[in-house]
């Protein structure tokens, strides 16, 4: 078992807690939430117009299994600016599952071990050639941005080159909404027409492999899909294949980067590898969605009211220690290990097989040819806040010879 040291959190309480703001040390703000589920589970934010905000594990847990309660039809708060609901993540019952089987052949945990495994590692030795004589680099530019961004132009099949034009597009909707307000309308004006373009280049020929074709040779109820459903599609497939991934794995290589002793027990033992990567998954979750209160009720002692927003802390939750014990401790076997990084219930994530392929794959060729490094300069190491969150600065140094 192995701690991580983090710094501490200024106390903090419910009434003024902001889940888009950095703290003034850029670091995580595990610590804020330790204080806040000492205080409670549940609590509301006065900001925003308020807000409920859930970090306790059973009350995440039972907001995502009942959704005749907490409606999905809001995912982020506050809202993204787009038109289309996020296809299938923003519909309840009994439309998610029609919409979300279009989608599971191409993300079955077979289809993804077999079609995917090899291509990843090739990308990823591809990467670490590219830096692995200078010594340094920032693990997440360098490793976490561009693994995602490839698993995600290849599933949707665009063009592998316009990944740094669909990244810029989902850190200005993701990350900058609260700096700059225009510039997620614009990020997410411009993601319409691009895949509007690429839709009409699959109506011309729709028999490719790829997500979009086959979107766009689906039907629901015996009928095609509009183009509002597709835009929606895309735009989940878009932020959930890229931003939560890259996120996961910056946060992955700071942990590894400040613990020797794993490095290198992982590195002598490809077998834990598998359980590392899941607790790293709980350890650091990245998504921290919301719902929207569809009816008067009280829930872990709180009134909540029809049309309340609830943010579920699951980066919280995923720590909570009547759940997980030791829950602040870094557990490479940890079992059972049932985190809510990918959500749970109806809306567990499709990609999840993915994700833990690409963490997996990239520590294995990592481990074998950079066993050991560590941070240059924290003073450089930059957490992002949000409903995404996770180190997106983690400057490295090693010396392999």
């Amino acid at each position: 078992m192995t701690k991580v040291t983090e710094s501490t959190a200024c106390p903090v309480s419910y009434s003024d807690f902001d889940h888009m703001t950095t703290k003034p040390d850029g670091q995580s703000p595990y610590p804020m939430y330790r204080e806040l589920r000492a205080e409670s589970p549940v609590g509301r934010s006065e900001l925003y117009g308020g807000f409920w905000v859930a970090t306790g594990y059973q009350e995440c847990y039972e907001i995502m299994h009942r959704p005749e309660v907490f409606s999905s039809r809001r995912i982020t708060f506050p809202a993204f600016p787009q038109d289309a609901p996020m296809i299938p993540i923003e519909l309840d019952p009994p439309d998610h599952a029609l919409y979300r089987s279009l989608l599971a052949p191409a993300f079955s945990p077979r289809r993804t071990r077999e079609q995917w495994e090899e291509p990843i590692r090739a990308v990823v030795n591809q990467l670490i050639d590219g830096f692995i004589d200078a010594g340094r680099c920032d693990a997440y530019k360098t490793l976490a941005e561009p693994i995602p961004c490839y698993m995600g132009t290849t599933l949707l099949g665009v063009p592998n080159d316009d990944a740094p034009l669909l990244l810029e597009w989902v850190s200005a909707v993701v990350d900058n909404s609260p700096d700059d307000p225009e510039a997620p309308k614009v990020a997410m004006q411009k993601q319409y027409e691009y895949f509007t373009a690429k839709l009409e280049e699959r109506r011309a020929d729709p028999s490719g492999d790829d997500v979009l074709s086959r979107l766009i040779r689906s039907e629901v109820d015996g009928k095609s899909l509009t183009q509002e459903e597709l835009l929606g599609f895309c735009l989940l497939l878009l932020l959930a294949s890229i931003d939560t991934t890259q996120k996961a794995i910056g946060s992955m290589m700071w942990h590894l980067a400040k613990d020797p002793e794993l490095r290198h027990e992982l590195a002598s033992d490809y077998s834990k590898i598998p359980g590392a990567v899941e607790e790293m998954l709980r350890f650091w979750s990245p998504s921290q969605p919301s719902r929207v209160v569809v009816q008067d009720i009280e829930f872990a002692g709180q009134q909540m009211k029809a049309g309340d927003v609830v943010i579920m802390m699951v980066g919280s939750a995923d720590r909570d220690e009547r759940e997980f014990p030791q829950g602040e401790t870094f557990v490479p076997d940890r079992s059972p290990n049932r985190h809510l990084t990918f959500g749970g219930h109806i809306h567990k994530c499709i990609g999840a097989h993915i994700a833990r392929l690409e963490m997996r794959v990239l520590l294995e060729e990592l481990l074998r040819r950079i066993p050991d490094f560590e941070i240059e300069n924290d003073s450089k190491v930059r957490w992002c806040p949000g409903q995404v969150q996770g180190y997106v600065s983690v400057p490295i140094k090693f010396n392999v010879g």
